[in-house]
């Protein structure tokens, strides 16, 4: 876990969002250790399915850690960034 997203002031929706999309990333499945399930994509649809707050909060979520750089959005694929590309304060 990058401890350092609580170094930047971001709201308990954003942190909890990118905790979030850090926990599916790993659970992705790695298909060179043979494995034959296939993974998903990590999406916004599939963020808000588990998300248990308002659907408002979670879009002010997703546009707040855009904003800093902390997650990256590819062709609606969610993922989070490295700490050294993060926006500070």
């Amino acid at each position: 876990m990058a401890a350092t997203i609580f170094d930047l002031g971001l709201s308990v929706e954003a942190v909890s969002l990118f905790l979030l999309i850090e926990g599916l990333e790993g659970s992705k499945i790695d298909p060179d250790k043979n494995c034959t399930a296939k993974s998903a994509n990590i999406t916004a649809d599939i963020c808000l399915a588990k998300w248990n707050g308002e659907d408002a909060d979670f879009k002010r979520a997703l546009s707040e850690l855009l904003a800093v750089g902390a997650i990256k959005d590819n062709n609606s694929e969610l993922g989070t960034t490295k700490p050294a590309a993060w926006k500070t304060k």
